[in-house]
């Protein structure tokens, strides 16, 4: 198995200069600005297990970044997205409730990453929030032809344009102190928590990549301690001002387009700076594409997601 020791090798994402330090930070998808703010309105509002649900809302996408893995990619994406009640079986004490919940709310199939890519609540059309704003985006500000994007390849990456755009908003907009939620719920959450994951992955994630038991729930821990570092980072970004916040997720976004068109054979012919500046340009018109909508998409989000989860009899 690959050495897996550096954030390079494990997320394949580059370095973005945040402020006067040299730091790191990750993109999410919905982002995890609006995940954390989504579970910090369901569930306990109390403390450890509000912080950790928020953590748990979060961490389903700890896997979305292997591009050093494309093989390892797909499969865990499904995994945290479709398999998430491995994880809600695999709890049994409280802050692992906690964590679980969290996990359950977030997911693809009649969660919150449902709403934004699947069926929005108040979009009136038949796909999720993000890509019908990926969409309008791509409409309004068509890709240069000459990069070679495809439209529907276009749409994956402008969809990960807006869910940041929405983030933006959220920390700005809805809840300046969101930022600091993440950070808060990253640095407390459980150290029992890789362990959960390990209980709920790593079986299965050895018998696919045939690798060990012991590798596998390596892989895992690791992936889980990088996601973390990125989410205190991540929370550090959206506590800047906008103008900031914008050019250091743009930056990032550039390095993560960069590592997606790979995967499709596509080299882009235009320098980095280029690209974050298009990003820019991007997430800029994201912004005023979605401020008028995305706060009642939101909260009918967390509405539909209680009503699924206390449907199911999943409490915390």
């Amino acid at each position: 198995m690959k050495t897996i020791g550096t954030k390079k090798e494990l997320m394949g994402l580059g370095m973005i200069f945040l402020m006067l330090l040299f730091l790191t930070t990750e993109a999410f998808a919905w982002s995890a600005a609006t995940h954390a703010y989504v579970e910090d309105h369901l569930g306990r509002k109390r403390g450890l297990y509000n912080g950790n649900e928020i953590y748990g809302g979060m961490v389903p996408d700890v896997f979305n970044y292997l591009f050093d893995y494309p093989t390892y990619l797909g499969y865990l994406y499904s995994e945290t997205h479709n398999e998430f009640l491995n994880v809600w079986n695999a709890s049994r004490w409280a802050l692992e409730k906690s964590l679980a919940y969290g996990f359950v709310g977030h997911n693809d199939v009649w969660g919150a990453d449902f709403t934004a890519h699947h069926l929005c609540q108040t979009c009136g059309t038949a796909e999720g929030y993000a890509i019908n704003k990926a969409r309008e985006l791509l409409a309004a500000q068509p890709l240069p032809s000459e990069l070679g994007i495809p439209d529907e390849v276009a749409i994956e990456i402008l969809h990960e344009i807006v869910e940041n755009s929405v983030d933006i908003l959220v920390s700005k907009k809805t809840d300046p102190l969101i930022g600091k939620k993440i950070i808060s719920s990253a640095i407390f959450r459980s150290p029992q928590f890789p362990l959960l994951l390990v209980k709920a992955y790593a079986k299965d994630f050895s018998s696919y990549a045939g690798i060990s038991h012991p590798e596998a729930a390596r892989f895992i821990t690791l992936a889980e301690k990088e996601f973390r570092k990125n989410l205190i980072l991540y929370g550090q970004v959206l506590m800047q001002d906008e103008a900031t916040a914008i050019q250091l997720i743009s930056e990032q976004t550039a390095d993560i387009a960069a590592s997606f068109l790979a995967l499709y054979g596509i080299q882009l012919s235009i320098s980095k700076e280029e690209i974050i500046q298009m990003v820019i340009g991007y997430t800029t018109l994201a912004i005023s594409i979605c401020e008028n909508d995305y706060q009642q998409e939101i909260e009918a989000t967390i509405h539909f997601v209680d009503q699924q989860l206390k449907g199911r009899g999943i409490t915390d």
